[in-house]
Protein backbone atom coordinates (compact mmCIF):
# COMPACT_ATOMS: atom_id res chain seq x y z
CA UNK A 1 0.00 0.00 0.00
CA UNK A 2 1.26 3.59 -0.59
CA UNK A 3 0.94 5.57 2.71
CA UNK A 4 1.04 9.19 3.24
CA UNK A 5 4.49 9.73 3.73
CA UNK A 6 5.49 8.33 0.30
CA UNK A 7 7.32 10.90 -1.61
CA UNK A 8 4.79 11.38 -4.55
CA UNK A 9 2.14 11.94 -2.56
CA UNK A 10 3.43 14.34 -0.60
CA UNK A 11 4.60 16.39 -3.94
CA UNK A 12 1.46 15.94 -4.52
CA UNK A 13 -0.45 17.42 -1.43
CA UNK A 14 2.78 19.83 -2.05
CA UNK A 15 1.33 20.73 -5.25
CA UNK A 16 -2.34 21.34 -4.23
CA UNK A 17 -1.48 23.15 -0.96
CA UNK A 18 0.44 25.93 -3.75
CA UNK A 19 -2.37 25.88 -5.90
CA UNK A 20 -4.61 26.64 -3.19
CA UNK A 21 -2.50 29.35 -1.67
CA UNK A 22 -2.46 31.01 -5.05
CA UNK A 23 -5.90 31.17 -6.07
CA UNK A 24 -6.76 32.63 -2.76
CA UNK A 25 -3.91 35.27 -3.71
CA UNK A 26 -5.65 35.65 -6.72
CA UNK A 27 -8.94 36.27 -5.48
CA UNK A 28 -7.87 38.85 -2.83
CA UNK A 29 -6.38 40.73 -5.85
CA UNK A 30 -10.10 40.31 -7.89
CA UNK A 31 -11.94 41.63 -4.92
CA UNK A 32 -9.36 44.31 -4.55
CA UNK A 33 -10.07 45.27 -8.20
CA UNK A 34 -13.59 45.35 -7.66
CA UNK A 35 -13.54 47.96 -4.86
CA UNK A 36 -11.98 49.95 -7.13
CA UNK A 37 -13.69 49.52 -9.78
CA UNK A 38 -16.84 50.06 -7.69
CA UNK A 39 -15.02 53.34 -6.54
CA UNK A 40 -13.86 54.86 -9.57
CA UNK A 41 -17.57 53.87 -11.20
CA UNK A 42 -19.06 56.25 -8.15
CA UNK A 43 -16.99 58.96 -8.85
CA UNK A 44 -17.77 58.64 -12.42
CA UNK A 45 -21.51 58.11 -12.43
CA UNK A 46 -22.00 60.76 -9.61
CA UNK A 47 -21.24 63.91 -8.35
CA UNK A 48 -22.55 64.62 -4.86
CA UNK A 49 -26.93 64.50 -4.98
CA UNK A 50 -26.12 64.34 -9.37
CA UNK A 51 -26.26 60.98 -11.22
CA UNK A 52 -25.67 60.64 -15.14
CA UNK A 53 -24.96 57.72 -17.26
CA UNK A 54 -23.95 60.03 -19.62
CA UNK A 55 -19.71 60.01 -20.51
CA UNK A 56 -19.56 63.88 -21.07
CA UNK A 57 -21.37 64.40 -17.45
CA UNK A 58 -19.28 61.72 -15.64
CA UNK A 59 -16.13 63.85 -17.39
CA UNK A 60 -17.63 66.87 -16.12
CA UNK A 61 -17.78 65.07 -12.49
CA UNK A 62 -14.61 64.58 -12.41
CA UNK A 63 -13.60 68.07 -13.40
CA UNK A 64 -16.14 68.96 -10.78
CA UNK A 65 -14.39 67.00 -7.97
CA UNK A 66 -11.32 68.84 -8.89
CA UNK A 67 -12.82 72.04 -8.55
CA UNK A 68 -14.46 71.72 -5.80
CA UNK A 69 -12.02 73.10 -2.99
CA UNK A 70 -10.58 75.48 -5.20
CA UNK A 71 -11.02 79.33 -4.04
CA UNK A 72 -10.76 80.32 -7.76
CA UNK A 73 -14.45 81.18 -9.09
CA UNK A 74 -16.02 78.78 -11.23
CA UNK A 75 -18.44 79.51 -15.02
CA UNK A 76 -21.15 76.63 -15.88
CA UNK A 77 -22.23 76.90 -18.91
CA UNK A 78 -25.49 75.09 -20.29
CA UNK A 79 -29.15 75.87 -21.54
CA UNK A 80 -32.11 76.72 -19.52
CA UNK A 81 -33.28 74.34 -17.39
CA UNK A 82 -30.31 71.81 -17.18
CA UNK A 83 -29.43 71.70 -13.51
CA UNK A 84 -26.96 74.50 -13.31
CA UNK A 85 -27.96 75.52 -9.96
CA UNK A 86 -28.20 72.12 -8.98
CA UNK A 87 -24.29 71.52 -9.92
CA UNK A 88 -23.35 74.67 -8.20
CA UNK A 89 -24.95 73.36 -5.19
CA UNK A 90 -23.63 69.54 -5.42
CA UNK A 91 -20.02 71.53 -5.79
CA UNK A 92 -20.63 73.78 -2.54
CA UNK A 93 -21.62 70.87 -0.33
CA UNK A 94 -18.87 68.81 -2.06
CA UNK A 95 -16.28 71.76 -0.60
CA UNK A 96 -14.50 71.97 2.67
CA UNK A 97 -16.37 75.01 2.75
CA UNK A 98 -18.43 75.11 5.86
CA UNK A 99 -20.34 78.47 5.15
CA UNK A 100 -24.07 79.24 3.39
CA UNK A 101 -24.81 78.49 -0.25
CA UNK A 102 -26.22 82.22 -1.37
CA UNK A 103 -28.29 83.25 -4.47
CA UNK A 104 -27.63 86.48 -5.78
CA UNK A 105 -31.43 88.29 -6.28
CA UNK A 106 -30.77 91.16 -7.35
CA UNK A 107 -32.04 92.92 -4.76
CA UNK A 108 -29.24 92.37 -2.37
CA UNK A 109 -26.53 95.06 -1.23
CA UNK A 110 -22.90 93.21 -2.00
CA UNK A 111 -22.03 94.10 1.90
CA UNK A 112 -24.33 92.35 2.72
CA UNK A 113 -24.13 89.09 -0.20
CA UNK A 114 -20.23 89.37 1.53
CA UNK A 115 -20.21 89.26 5.37
CA UNK A 116 -20.52 85.06 5.41
CA UNK A 117 -17.19 83.95 5.57
CA UNK A 118 -16.21 79.97 4.24
CA UNK A 119 -19.61 80.78 1.50
CA UNK A 120 -20.14 80.05 -2.09
CA UNK A 121 -22.44 82.55 -4.04
CA UNK A 122 -23.80 81.74 -6.81
CA UNK A 123 -25.04 83.98 -9.90
CA UNK A 124 -27.75 82.70 -11.96
CA UNK A 125 -28.14 82.64 -15.76
CA UNK A 126 -26.26 85.99 -16.77
CA UNK A 127 -26.90 87.62 -19.89
CA UNK A 128 -25.27 90.23 -21.54
CA UNK A 129 -28.77 91.88 -21.08
CA UNK A 130 -28.02 92.42 -17.14
CA UNK A 131 -24.58 94.69 -17.24
CA UNK A 132 -25.68 95.86 -13.79
CA UNK A 133 -25.14 92.26 -12.37
CA UNK A 134 -21.76 91.49 -14.59
CA UNK A 135 -20.64 95.05 -12.99
CA UNK A 136 -21.60 93.32 -9.74
CA UNK A 137 -19.65 90.21 -9.95
CA UNK A 138 -16.77 91.62 -11.04
CA UNK A 139 -17.00 93.53 -8.03
CA UNK A 140 -17.44 90.25 -5.94
CA UNK A 141 -14.12 89.05 -7.55
CA UNK A 142 -11.92 91.68 -6.42
CA UNK A 143 -13.44 91.43 -2.58
CA UNK A 144 -14.34 87.50 -2.38
CA UNK A 145 -11.06 86.25 -1.78
CA UNK A 146 -10.44 88.51 1.06
CA UNK A 147 -14.19 87.19 2.57
CA UNK A 148 -13.07 83.75 1.42
CA UNK A 149 -16.06 83.70 -0.31
CA UNK A 150 -16.50 81.19 -3.58
CA UNK A 151 -18.08 82.91 -6.42
CA UNK A 152 -19.79 80.72 -9.18
CA UNK A 153 -21.38 82.23 -12.02
CA UNK A 154 -23.65 80.42 -14.61
CA UNK A 155 -24.79 81.04 -17.95
CA UNK A 156 -26.59 79.92 -21.17
CA UNK A 157 -24.02 80.58 -23.32
CA UNK A 158 -20.46 82.08 -22.81
CA UNK A 159 -20.52 84.72 -25.65
CA UNK A 160 -23.87 86.43 -22.21
CA UNK A 161 -20.73 87.58 -20.80
CA UNK A 162 -18.33 90.50 -21.19
CA UNK A 163 -15.15 89.79 -22.39
CA UNK A 164 -13.37 90.85 -19.30
CA UNK A 165 -15.57 88.92 -17.02
CA UNK A 166 -15.49 85.78 -19.28
CA UNK A 167 -11.42 86.14 -19.09
CA UNK A 168 -11.89 86.14 -15.08
CA UNK A 169 -14.06 83.14 -15.20
CA UNK A 170 -12.76 80.96 -18.01
CA UNK A 171 -9.90 79.23 -16.18
CA UNK A 172 -12.49 76.88 -14.80
CA UNK A 173 -15.70 75.78 -16.90
CA UNK A 174 -18.03 72.78 -16.56
CA UNK A 175 -20.42 72.57 -19.66
CA UNK A 176 -23.56 70.67 -18.60
CA UNK A 177 -24.96 68.29 -21.28
CA UNK A 178 -29.01 69.26 -22.29
CA UNK A 179 -30.77 66.52 -21.56
CA UNK A 180 -31.79 65.52 -25.40
CA UNK A 181 -28.51 64.82 -25.34
CA UNK A 182 -27.98 62.40 -22.69
CA UNK A 183 -31.02 60.40 -22.83
CA UNK A 184 -29.45 57.41 -21.25
CA UNK A 185 -30.36 59.56 -17.66
CA UNK A 186 -34.49 60.05 -18.78
CA UNK A 187 -35.51 57.06 -16.71
CA UNK A 188 -33.58 57.78 -13.77
CA UNK A 189 -34.95 61.16 -13.65
CA UNK A 190 -38.33 60.61 -13.81
CA UNK A 191 -38.00 57.70 -10.69
CA UNK A 192 -36.09 60.33 -9.33
CA UNK A 193 -38.76 62.73 -9.49
CA UNK A 194 -42.27 60.26 -9.06
CA UNK A 195 -40.58 59.25 -6.14
CA UNK A 196 -39.76 63.03 -4.79
CA UNK A 197 -43.88 64.15 -5.60
CA UNK A 198 -45.17 60.73 -4.21
CA UNK A 199 -43.02 61.06 -0.78
CA UNK A 200 -41.96 57.50 -2.00
CA UNK A 201 -45.48 55.78 -2.29
CA UNK A 202 -44.59 55.26 -6.23
CA UNK A 203 -41.98 54.45 -8.74
CA UNK A 204 -41.34 54.07 -12.29
CA UNK A 205 -42.76 51.06 -12.65
CA UNK A 206 -45.87 52.69 -12.41
CA UNK A 207 -45.59 53.84 -15.91
CA UNK A 208 -46.07 52.38 -18.95
CA UNK A 209 -43.35 51.12 -21.00
CA UNK A 210 -44.88 52.84 -24.18
CA UNK A 211 -45.45 55.74 -21.92
CA UNK A 212 -41.68 55.93 -20.51
CA UNK A 213 -40.80 55.81 -24.19
CA UNK A 214 -42.80 58.58 -25.85
CA UNK A 215 -41.24 60.56 -22.45
CA UNK A 216 -37.61 59.52 -23.77
CA UNK A 217 -38.25 60.00 -27.37
CA UNK A 218 -39.38 63.69 -26.55
CA UNK A 219 -36.18 65.80 -27.19
CA UNK A 220 -37.27 68.82 -23.42
CA UNK A 221 -36.44 71.76 -25.35
CA UNK A 222 -36.99 73.29 -21.59
CA UNK A 223 -34.47 70.36 -20.10
CA UNK A 224 -34.38 68.91 -16.90
CA UNK A 225 -36.98 71.58 -14.92
CA UNK A 226 -39.52 70.47 -18.09
CA UNK A 227 -39.71 66.90 -17.71
CA UNK A 228 -39.67 67.55 -13.31
CA UNK A 229 -42.75 70.35 -14.07
CA UNK A 230 -44.38 67.28 -16.74
CA UNK A 231 -44.11 64.46 -13.99
CA UNK A 232 -45.67 66.47 -11.49
CA UNK A 233 -48.61 67.97 -14.00
CA UNK A 234 -49.16 63.95 -14.81
CA UNK A 235 -49.38 62.80 -10.78
CA UNK A 236 -51.72 66.08 -9.88
CA UNK A 237 -54.00 65.24 -12.86
CA UNK A 238 -54.13 61.71 -12.49
CA UNK A 239 -54.26 61.76 -8.44
CA UNK A 240 -56.39 58.49 -8.45
CA UNK A 241 -54.23 56.12 -11.41
CA UNK A 242 -52.49 53.16 -10.03
CA UNK A 243 -51.01 53.21 -13.42
CA UNK A 244 -49.94 55.89 -16.00
CA UNK A 245 -50.40 55.00 -19.73
CA UNK A 246 -50.17 57.21 -23.04
CA UNK A 247 -53.23 58.68 -22.53
CA UNK A 248 -51.98 60.67 -19.13
CA UNK A 249 -49.02 62.34 -21.29
CA UNK A 250 -49.68 65.39 -23.30
CA UNK A 251 -50.23 66.07 -26.51
CA UNK A 252 -46.93 67.59 -27.19
CA UNK A 253 -45.22 64.17 -26.03
CA UNK A 254 -47.29 61.98 -27.51
CA UNK A 255 -48.41 64.04 -30.52
CA UNK A 256 -52.28 65.05 -31.30
CA UNK A 257 -53.53 62.42 -33.70
CA UNK A 258 -52.82 60.31 -30.58
CA UNK A 259 -53.89 62.20 -27.72
CA UNK A 260 -57.06 62.75 -29.73
CA UNK A 261 -58.19 59.31 -30.25
CA UNK A 262 -57.77 58.77 -26.46
CA UNK A 263 -59.97 61.75 -26.25
CA UNK A 264 -62.23 59.60 -28.91
CA UNK A 265 -61.93 56.32 -26.95
CA UNK A 266 -63.46 57.95 -23.50
CA UNK A 267 -65.89 60.39 -25.43
CA UNK A 268 -68.20 56.69 -26.04
CA UNK A 269 -69.17 53.87 -23.81
CA UNK A 270 -68.94 51.42 -26.18
CA UNK A 271 -66.29 50.32 -28.87
CA UNK A 272 -68.69 50.38 -31.72
CA UNK A 273 -69.63 53.79 -31.04
CA UNK A 274 -65.75 55.08 -30.35
CA UNK A 275 -65.31 53.25 -33.76
CA UNK A 276 -67.61 54.63 -35.99
CA UNK A 277 -66.95 58.59 -34.50
CA UNK A 278 -63.21 57.33 -35.64
CA UNK A 279 -64.17 56.16 -38.95
CA UNK A 280 -66.82 59.62 -39.54
CA UNK A 281 -63.90 61.22 -38.50
CA UNK A 282 -61.32 59.96 -40.80
CA UNK A 283 -63.83 60.06 -43.58
CA UNK A 284 -63.85 63.65 -43.23
CA UNK A 285 -60.82 64.63 -42.75
CA UNK A 286 -59.40 63.43 -45.79
CA UNK A 287 -62.31 64.40 -47.99
CA UNK A 288 -61.89 68.35 -46.60
CA UNK A 289 -58.22 67.41 -47.96
CA UNK A 290 -58.94 65.82 -51.10
CA UNK A 291 -61.33 68.34 -51.61
CA UNK A 292 -64.06 66.04 -52.24
CA UNK A 293 -62.44 63.84 -54.73
CA UNK A 294 -63.72 60.64 -53.85
CA UNK A 295 -61.33 58.33 -56.06
CA UNK A 296 -58.26 60.00 -54.14
CA UNK A 297 -59.96 59.79 -50.74
CA UNK A 298 -60.80 56.58 -51.12
CA UNK A 299 -57.42 55.65 -52.32
CA UNK A 300 -55.93 56.99 -49.14
CA UNK A 301 -58.59 55.06 -46.60
CA UNK A 302 -58.28 51.96 -48.26
CA UNK A 303 -61.44 51.56 -49.37
CA UNK A 304 -63.96 51.48 -52.87
CA UNK A 305 -65.36 54.30 -54.47
CA UNK A 306 -69.17 52.77 -53.45
CA UNK A 307 -67.53 52.16 -50.22
CA UNK A 308 -66.70 55.63 -49.84
CA UNK A 309 -70.15 56.85 -50.74
CA UNK A 310 -71.66 54.42 -48.24
CA UNK A 311 -69.81 56.12 -45.14
CA UNK A 312 -70.64 59.34 -46.46
CA UNK A 313 -74.38 58.61 -46.62
CA UNK A 314 -74.05 56.83 -43.15
CA UNK A 315 -72.51 59.59 -41.44
CA UNK A 316 -74.76 62.34 -43.45
CA UNK A 317 -71.78 63.98 -44.39
CA UNK A 318 -72.38 66.98 -47.23
CA UNK A 319 -69.85 69.69 -48.33
CA UNK A 320 -69.62 72.79 -46.54
CA UNK A 321 -70.85 74.97 -49.01
CA UNK A 322 -73.78 72.34 -49.39
CA UNK A 323 -74.36 72.88 -46.15
CA UNK A 324 -74.99 76.58 -46.28
CA UNK A 325 -76.68 76.00 -49.89
CA UNK A 326 -79.39 74.06 -47.97
CA UNK A 327 -79.46 76.06 -44.89
CA UNK A 328 -80.44 79.03 -47.08
CA UNK A 329 -82.82 77.03 -49.05
CA UNK A 330 -84.68 76.29 -45.91
CA UNK A 331 -84.85 79.83 -44.91
CA UNK A 332 -86.10 80.76 -47.64
CA UNK A 333 -88.53 78.39 -47.82
CA UNK A 334 -89.90 79.05 -44.78
CA UNK A 335 -90.22 82.97 -45.58
CA UNK A 336 -91.58 81.98 -48.18
CA UNK A 337 -94.26 79.72 -46.54
CA UNK A 338 -95.18 82.67 -44.46
CA UNK A 339 -95.70 84.88 -47.20
CA UNK A 340 -97.98 82.73 -48.71
CA UNK A 341 -99.75 82.36 -45.14
CA UNK A 342 -99.87 85.82 -44.72
CA UNK A 343 -101.33 86.59 -47.97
Amino acid sequence: MVGASDPKIQGLLEEVYQDIFSLNEELDISEKKIEILKTTLHHKTQFGFIYSKNIKMQQLFILAEKYKDSSLPILIIGEKGCAKEALARAIHLKSNRRGPFLIDDSTQKLDNLLTHEDSTLYFADVSIVTPEKQKKIMECLHLASAQKTRIIVSTQKSAQLEPHLYHRLKPLTLTVVPLRERKEDILHLIDTFIREFTKNEKNISRFSSSALNKLVDYPWPGNVSELKLEIKRILIDFPDRKNYSLECLPEKIIGSSLKELFSIIEGNESLPKAMETLERKMVLESLLKHRWNKSKVSRELGISRSGLIQKVEKYHIRPLHLSKFSQTKRRMSVKNSSFMSIN
